[in-house]
């Protein structure tokens, strides 16, 4: 039983190519040499890391002898004797195993159970959040049989399928899937929960090869789209089940795995498929290029677009259903040229979820401090506050989070957004129609005639809406509003510029936030290292100062990151900045101005302080604060 253990053991590892064969048999020889368990040896000879050992095969108990589960728990401190008597009156009551009434008790975790009964039994312990399946092996027991037994195959070797079950001593389930498949069948032990966390997640159809997908989809499910009353949906002959099927295919693991915008470009031999990912795009597997006339034509119906129209740019909306909860997704066309087969159109659909769980400030990134003075700043009656950055940089959230924090029923808050990213109750929110003559400058006016307490316009573009916007602010309105600076001096000479009088400007600007995004390490993988001694000369950082980075895992797919956070700095002017505006000084003179003031954290000095502490890299702050 050992020996099987230790080879099941290997052979998982193996599996999740974690090691090879020549690491295991020398790993094998010095643990019958030293008697020192299998995975010790693996990790002492810098084979595997004690981490990826157990993300992979969790915590690895040996017991000495076969003892009751109720024993062994006490034995191990995980449970007290009354909790056993407990256990053992609800066994009797229910009818279940002892463990799990121990779990529904809350007695003990699933997990710890596991790890204990994976001794008892004698049988390997497999952690499934981090392993890597085989679609085509996986499929080999269909989903329904999969969710009933609690089983997902991991892998085949020699004809033998090692299969991760939640009761693996069940040796009718064990004859079921031997039949079913054909094959022999080796059980693992793996925690319920994470069992049907795993189906959930694979048992669809996968995007490794786009064009064997085409032949042979395995799932009928569909993607609910849902349409404004008005509109009626238009099916066109074009589209084909397999194109339907992959379209569906394609959003919905791009809300699985957490992008924000999906892109589709037609290029010359094929349509490159990308994601972007915590501000990256990332490469997916191409799409035939036979199919890009239906797979654009399909997008365009669900977001009620013109497919006849293909000559210039088009925008639509569509909402789908996806896990249970709403996705509202904002679609773009724009007809890109190519070569050799003239004009075709290129799709990026934006990906906004309204059930997103609200973020706090100090999630986001903001200090301590910034939160302080921040809240200070949006709770004023009156005055304009100004978020800055490019394109991309957070502005909308922290927008969006200003105003669910200063929401209150006595408060009429209107928005004028072009788009309304992110619907919030208890708000009313506008958004522009250029085409139609109702732009930021238009909605200003009607705004004002409906009585608001607060006001949110997405950008201030032009003279109009600025002089509007700080016309609300003298009579008694607070306005939250966005410009395109690099950093927050910039906004007082950005206003400047568009043709606002200087005194009208130090009337009304309480305050001005520029941010910035950057990648989050990612914890799971997270480690020290040393930067070129050069970069922290630069940087005027003590040599040997520790910074963190992440290695590569399979939770942040090998990149390192894992999410997002925000670089902030908060100016809050004072009598010597309303001076500099009046005199129309530079945004240099005033940047040094607040810096030697000394209660100023630009965007670098938080994005070092942040990097220091091991939320982000210092060569994501240097990337993000170049022009600082």
């Amino acid at each position: 039983m050992v020996e099987r253990r230790r080879k099941k053991l290997g052979e998982i590892l193996i599996a999740q190519k974690l090691i090879n064969e020549e690491q295991l048999l020398y790993a094998l020889q010095e643990h019958k040499r030293t008697g020192v368990s299998l995975g010790v040896v693996l990790v002492r000879l810098g084979f595997i890391s004690e981490e990826d050992l157990s993300s992979v095969l969790g915590q690895q108990i040996h017991l000495n002898q076969r003892k009751r589960i109720g024993e062994v728990l006490v034995e191990q401190g995980l449970i007290s004797e009354e909790q056993l008597e407990q256990g053992l009156a609800e066994q009797r009551h229910s009818g279940m195993r002892l463990g799990r009434c121990l779990v529904k008790l809350g007695f003990i975790s699933e997990m710890k159970l596991v790890d204990i009964l994976s001794a008892q039994l004698d049988i390997q312990h497999v952690v499934l959040e981090n392993f890597t399946f085989i679609p085509k092996l996986v499929r080999v027991v269909p989903k329904e049989m999969a969710v009933k037994y609690r089983a997902i195959p991991l892998f085949e070797q020699d004809g033998v399928i090692t299969v991760a079950m939640a009761d693996p001593t069940n040796l009718r389930t064990v004859d079921h899937l031997k039949f079913k498949t054909g094959r022999e069948i080796e059980p693992v032990i793996a925690t319920e929960k994470s069992i049907l966390a795993a189906i959930d997640k694979n048992y669809s159809a996968s995007m490794e090869d786009m064009s064997s997908l085409i032949g042979q989809v395995q799932t009928d499910e569909e993607i609910e789209v849902v349409e404004p009353e008005t509109v009626a949906e238009n099916i066109t002959d074009e589209e084909s089940a397999q194109v339907i099927k992959l379209v569906n295919l394609m959003i919905s693991k791009a809300i699985s795995e957490g992008a924000s915008d999906i892109h589709i470009e037609p290029l010359e031999k094929f349509v490159r498929l990308r994601y972007r990912i915590d501000g990256d795009l990332q490469e997916k597997s191409a799409i035939p290029l036979q199919l890009r006339a239906q797979i654009t034509s399909r997008i365009k119906i669900l977001s009620g677009m013109d497919i006849a129209e293909k000559r210039k740019p088009q925008d639509g909306r569509m909402q789908i259903k996806h896990d249970g909860r709403e996705i509202d997704l904002r679609v773009s066309t724009y007809p890109m040229s190519t070569r050799n087969r003239g004009v075709n159109e290129k799709v990026v659909m934006r990906i906004l979820d309204p059930t997103t769980k609200k973020m706090s400030l100090e999630q986001m990134g903001f200090s301590s401090r910034a939160v302080e003075q921040f809240n200070d700043l949006i709770k004023k009656p009156d005055g304009i506050i100004l978020v800055t950055g490019p394109t991309g940089s957070g502005k909308s959230s922290t927008l969006y989070t200003a105003l669910q924090l200063i929401y209150d029923i006595s408060k009429n808050i209107v928005t004028m957004e072009d788009p309304v990213e992110l619907h919030i109750d208890g708000i009313c929110q506008g958004q522009i129609q250029p085409k139609a003559g109702f732009t930021f400058a238009d909605g200003m006016r009607s705004i004002l005639r409906q009585d608001p307490d607060v006001i949110m316009i997405g950008e201030m573009r032009d003279t109009e809406t600025c002089e509007m916007a700080i016309q609300a602010a003298l009579t008694g309105h607070l306005v939250f509003s966005t410009l395109h600076t690099n950093d927050s001096p910039s906004a007082y000479t950005r206003l400047l510029d568009m043709g606002v009088e200087p005194y009208l400007i130090t009337s009304t600007v309480i305050g001005v936030l520029a941010q910035r995004l950057v990648r989050r390490v990612c914890q799971r993988c997270r480690t020290e290292y040393d930067p070129e001694p050069a970069l922290l000369e630069r940087l005027g950082i003590q040599p040997g100062t520790p910074f963190y980075r992440g290695r590569g895992c399979k939770v942040c797919s090998g990149t390192g990151y894992k999410g997002r956070l925000g670089l902030y700095e908060l100016l809050l002017p004072d009598e010597q900045i309303t001076r500099h505006v009046l005199q129309r000084a530079s945004s240099d003179q005033i940047k040094q101005y607040v810096i030697d003031r000394g209660n100023f954290d630009s965007l670098r000095h938080d994005g070092i302080r942040k990097a220091l502490e091991g939320h982000t890299t210092i060569e994501q702050v240097l990337g993000a604060t170049q022009n600082d």
